[in-house]
């Protein structure tokens, strides 16, 4: 029997049925033990192009770390870091995350440098990484890596996310009573503040 090919629209559809505010731990875990089928087992699944085995696992971890699984979260996001590819850093954002939840902090940020270029060249997962960061109070990492995102963000082509990493990072400087600097001022210009 052929392996059944998963496409980003099952995919998609997977993800978008259940909507995390309202789901069971025991729901999440299940949609995160088929995640987990599709990217490991090779004999009844294939992955479809454009469906990333990295991007598959690390949707996995989000939903053990959410149910309260951290430990199988853990290994997940693990794997999802290993199986990325070239320019692929969704699962470093993940693996961050569960880190922080953890209180592993100092791992969070030894990832977080191994990402540096993902976050640069990114803005969206400069804002994963950094909302990590900020939601675990580490206001200054925060602002290092939303900066970092900035910098590498076109106000053309990543607009809403240029605009959003501007938001954050003044939010952060301001936690940290940091005085306005370029970036805050655009921000402020921007919002009429």
């Amino acid at each position: 029997m052929e392996p059944l090919r998963i496409t980003q629209e099952m995919l998609d559809e997977l993800l978008s049925g259940l909507v995390l505010t309202g789901a069971t731990p025991d729901q999440l875990r299940e949609r995160a033990e088929t995640l987990y089928s599709w990217a490991t087992d090779a004999g009844r699944f294939e992955l479809g192009p454009g469906v990333s085995r990295a991007a598959v696992l690390s949707s996995a971890a989000e939903d053990y770390m959410v149910a309260g699984d951290t430990d199988r979260g853990l290994e997940v996001a693990l794997e999802a870091k290993a199986a990325a590819g070239p320019g692929e850093y969704e699962p470093h954002a993940t693996l961050i995350a569960i880190y922080v939840e953890r209180g592993d902090v100092a791992a969070a940020r030894a990832v977080a440098e191994e990402a540096r270029s993902g976050v640069a060249s990114d803005p969206i997962v400069a804002d994963l990484i950094g909302d990590s960061f900020e939601l675990a109070g580490e206001f200054a990492q925060a602002e290092r890596i939303y900066s970092i995102g900035l910098r590498g963000a076109s106000r053309d082509a990543d607009g809403i996310w240029y605009e959003r990493l501007l938001r954050d990072r003044h939010r952060v400087r301001r936690d940290q009573n940091k005085p306005l600097d370029g970036f805050d001022e655009e921000f402020e210009a921007f919002t009429g503040e």
